[in-house]
């Protein structure tokens, strides 16, 4: 009997240890199913995640991708939207001919050649970021099914630019034969009136000239300088150097300088152009007088850390709210830099590059009292039964200053053109306000001559950059190509 009750009982302890073991496995399976279903869950998670990041960030760039043929698809049964000034002028649009064959027409020849750019050999421009959009059409399915039936291609979207005709025309011929770039925007809007680019191209002949368009390395006509061209900025970028030294300095209301036409600090030497003395000068007369012996100095005396915060604060070395092609600014002075940096750079000289694109929208910031507009070119799209797809509204896109610290730049600005190196325009029927420079681009003393300002009359008011490259020294051909400009859109 006692045998029995002890093989009973090691009967239960073996039934005991087996459920335990059980009971391990188990805890231990369920502990693997619910790591797998974690981890399945983050997988899913950051697929939805990315896939909601690639509709809103990546999708357009994706779907425009030159390597993306299956858009270019499209056009088998869409025939691709046109293109339209901000005055309704056709810029650009389809053609076709009695046997359905399609040519795309570009009504103003060259004038307009960067900015809405081409559809073929890579597509550039207005043509390459709207490309979906151009090929987009938004009838009724009913009315696609219509279509399908009697063998009809729809109508692609139309593209309403800002783009003003006569401005536009009036930059380029201010430019002349030169090379350069003008880019003019409404500052109060962002609007982007007009953006031309010299040496420019027709883009109806394209075909013909491709081949040496693509082979030329010395004009660079394809590209769009007015975004993609980086320049040394010369006396333009003592307006980023003048508003450093209002920050550090609350007091600068008493700066004074006394301008010999050279200064040497360090054992670095910067003269003043033509070594012309300037004499006893308020900071608003060195901003005037462009005197590069007070402002080197002022360099000198910045802190290297304030100094590129607040370029990055003007979008140096930053991304820019531009919708075609363009490069960013580039600003380099740090602690490490010498006194020969600083000192160079602070008069617009030394590594600094900027573009046009880019110093427009620095001017257009200071025009509307420190903030900036985000550019665009696009106002809207319609469909072709001309209802409303999308529609650009204006929209602040960062305070670059104060409302103080533009007023007073403005000041600064108003006396370049009243009496320093802008006057040429101080008894125009309209106000202007600007910076002039002249960017030392190699030995044999030629420069790029810049403008960067503003002018207003009567409630109308628009932001300027021009740069002309390769003028013979103290050149103010810049200037005077703003004077054209605005003389024709003022008056």
């Amino acid at each position: 009997m006692n045998r029995d009750r002890q093989r009973e009982y090691d009967s239960l302890k073996e039934q005991a240890k087996l459920e335990k073991s059980e009971r391990k496995k188990r805890k231990k399976l369920n502990s693997e199913i619910m790591t797998t279903t974690i981890i399945f869950a983050l997988i899913f998670f950051v697929m939805i995640g990315y896939y909601v990041y690639f509709l809103v960030v990546e999708s357009h760039d994706v779907v425009n991708n030159d390597y993306n043929k299956r858009i270019d698809g499209y056009a088998e049964t869409v025939v691709r939207g046109t293109i339209f000034s901000a005055d309704g002028d056709k810029l650009a649009y389809t053609k076709t001919d009695d046997a359905g064959n399609e040519t795309r027409e570009y009504p103003y020849d060259e004038l307009f050649s960067h900015v809405i750019g081409i559809k073929n050999h890579g597509k550039s421009g207005l043509e390459k970021v709207y490309n979906y959009e151009l090929l987009s059409t938004n009838v009724s399915p009913i009315q696609k099914i219509v279509d399908d039936f009697m063998n009809v291609k729809e109508k692609g979207n139309d593209v309403y630019t800002t783009l003003d005709v006569s401005l536009q025309k009036s930059a380029t011929d201010s430019l002349g034969k030169n090379k350069g770039a003008v880019v003019i925007i409404d500052p109060e809007s962002g609007a982007i009136k007009a953006m031309t680019s010299k040496p420019n191209y027709n883009p109806n002949t394209i075909d013909d000239i491709w081949d040496k368009l693509a082979k030329d390395t010395s004009d660079s006509r394809l590209v769009n300088r007015a975004t993609q061209g980086k320049y040394t900025p010369g006396s333009i970028f003592k307006i980023v150097t003048t508003l450093e030294y209002m920050r550090e300095n609350k007091n600068y209301n008493d700066f004074h300088f006394n301008c010999k036409g050279s200064t040497t600090i360090n054992n670095v030497s910067i003269k003043c152009f033509d070594g012309h003395a300037h004499y006893s000068e308020e900071l608003i007369d060195a901003f005037a007088y462009s005197c590069n012996s007070a402002f080197s100095t002022i360099g000198t005396e910045l802190d290297m850390t304030k100094f590129a915060s607040t370029a990055k604060g003007l979008l140096f070395n930053e991304k820019l709210p531009v919708e075609i092609e363009y490069n960013k600014s580039e600003f380099n002075l740090s602690n490490e830099s010498t006194t020969f940096d600083i000192m160079q750079t602070s008069i617009g000289q030394g590594t600094t590059l900027v573009t046009p694109i880019h110093m427009a929208m620095i001017a257009s910031s200071i025009a509307n009292n420190g903030k900036l507009m985000k550019p665009y070119l696009v106002d809207k799209i319609e469909s072709s039964d001309k209802s409303v797809v999308t529609k650009t509204e204006n929209e602040e896109y960062a305070s670059l200053m104060t409302k103080k610290e533009a007023k007073q730049l403005q000041k600064y600005m108003r006396a370049v053109v009243e009496y320093g190196t802008g006057k040429i325009m101080a008894y125009s029927k309209y106000t202007a306000y600007g910076k002039t420079g002249t960017a030392e681009i190699d030995k044999n003393n030629n420069v790029n001559s810049w403008f960067v300002g503003y002018g207003e009359k009567d409630g109308k008011k628009i932001a300027i950059a021009v740069v002309i490259e390769d003028m013979p020294e103290g050149s103010d051909s810049a200037v005077k190509c703003v004077k054209a400009i605005f003389d024709d859109y003022f008056e």
